[in-house]
């Protein structure tokens, strides 16, 4: 019997796990340029399910040869509910492409247990436990460009 509430216990905590995770929401929409089809901004926006979580955000422009090196990388730190926020695209990323996701935990570099991790030597962080992950290009659309 102790086992049986033991594995249901673990189901039940393995479930509301999953269902705190699948309420935290990620949209990501590109503001094309009606003038010449190129994107201008990207608007970002979403729910937090959990108490704190990190949005982090890879900007990388045309032709990057190493995406960690030579992206931009930043972080939003979270709390639980409503978020939006906007970047500017310029020049250098038109042609790129993004990732945005929201991390469910970020781990200290005394805490990582890789054998070699950049963003820990980099920042003295990174993050773990994946929610939502959203990735596009930053193309001009067809039919904008004026050719």
């Amino acid at each position: 019997m102790k086992q049986l509430l033991k594995r249901a216990g673990i189901l039940f905590l393995f479930l509301s796990l999953i269902w705190s995770q699948d309420k935290s929401e990620l949209v990501v929409d590109i503001v094309v340029s009606s003038d010449h089809g190129w994107p201008t901004k990207i608007q970002i926006a979403g729910s937090l399910a959990q108490e704190i979580g990190w949005l982090g955000i890879s900007l990388y422009p045309y032709n990057v040869s190493d995406p960690i090196t030579g992206g931009r990388h930043s972080h939003i730190d979270l709390e639980q509910g409503d978020f939006s926020f906007e970047i500017e695209v310029d020049q250098p990323l038109l042609g790129g492409s993004f990732e945005i996701a929201i991390w469910g935990a970020k781990v200290d570099k005394i805490d990582c247990t890789l054998d070699y991790c950049h963003w820990c030597k980099t920042n003295g962080f990174h993050f773990d436990k994946l929610i939502v992950y959203k990735s596009g290009l930053l193309n001009v659309m067809k039919g904008y460009d004026k050719q």
